[in-house]
């Protein structure tokens, strides 16, 4: 499997605005591997968004899952991606520093129906337990790993938190199947809704890529329909994630636990690309805004 020179995640570590090289960092992993896991997730998500840019800006409209495609575009070009990407090249960068771990697919939920497999995950051994890192799903995604333990309740940005099953979906027609079923609660008084399910039978590149292929083309994507673009925020003086920062279509919204604020409405796509620049650090070449204004979701001045 692959993995990055040790120049290259020193040079990861800087980008997410962690104060190690690669010596140190394995130094804190054989201290302790869950904290300093932990750590790398918060600020991998507070730097690296959850987007769907490269569908709209672009060309060519393609997503490479290659890892030095990846490390091209996510460190040295400072952008990122959805699911697939993210989570591959995180993969690859715990795998650098020595995270056994594998990859695997998911279903996600949408308005209560599961889809096909349409999401990577992945799933990292420490101290001889399992548990579920996943840097790829948006607002509603886990924000730390979490251990593989039925019925396991865990926070995400007070007052949400998440849940982890091991069940039977209503879908399956052979009652003895099980898969662990993500869940979130938007608050105490609110039900759990399913986020999405995953087994844990590892995924092959070959597998990734015809997910891929579909999830980047269809034209019932969201990914394909929406520009989007979110990262968490997180607490200056305790590194835990405290909101979330999102560019959906025409607006930039931050939310602070149950509060949520509009923050600019964009009217033409140079608003949002300095919004992009702006509140997400993510750059966007002439050559790229250009491309979008042959497609439905560039826009446009009224």
């Amino acid at each position: 499997m692959s993995t990055y020179s040790d120049h290259q995640i020193d040079v990861y570590l800087s980008h997410v605005g962690l104060p190690f090289n690669i010596d140190t960092a394995r130094k804190q992993i054989q201290r302790d591997a869950l904290e300093f896991l932990t750590t790398l997730q918060r600020h991998h998500m507070a730097r690296v968004p959850f987007v769907s840019l490269s569908l709209h800006y672009s060309k060519h409209r393609t997503l490479s899952l290659g890892p030095d495609d990846l490390f091209s575009k996510i460190v040295k070009g400072s952008r990122s991606g959805y699911c697939m990407e993210l989570n591959e090249f995180f993969a690859t960068v715990l795998r650098s520093l020595g995270y056994p771990l594998f990859s695997m697919g998911g279903r996600v939920c949408t308005g209560g129906v599961y889809g096909g497999w349409n999401h990577q995950l992945n799933i990292v051994t420490i101290n001889g337990r399992r548990y579920v890192v996943d840097v790829g799903f948006g607002s509603n995604g886990p924000l730390q790993p979490n251990t593989l333990e039925d019925g396991r309740e865990f926070p995400q940005i007070s007052p949400a938190r998440g849940k982890l099953e091991y069940k039977a979906l209503p879908i399956h027609t052979d009652a003895s199947q099980r898969v662990w079923e993500y869940s979130t609660q938007a608050d105490p008084t609110s039900p759990w809704k399913p986020m999405y399910a995953f087994t844990e039978v590892e995924f092959f590149p070959a597998d990734f890529e015809v997910m891929n292929l579909t999830t980047m083309t269809s034209p019932r994507s969201f990914f394909v329909q929406a520009v989007m673009c979110m990262r968490t925020i997180l607490d200056d003086k305790t590194g835990k994630p405290i909101g979330l920062l999102i560019l959906l279509r025409d607006y930039v919204k931050r939310q602070l636990g149950g509060q949520a604020e509009i923050l600019e409405n964009l009217e033409t796509e140079a608003q949002r690309v300095e919004a992009l620049r702006k509140w997400f650090q993510v750059e966007i070449g002439p050559g790229e805004q250009k491309a979008i204004q042959v497609l439905a979701s560039g826009l446009r001045p009224k």
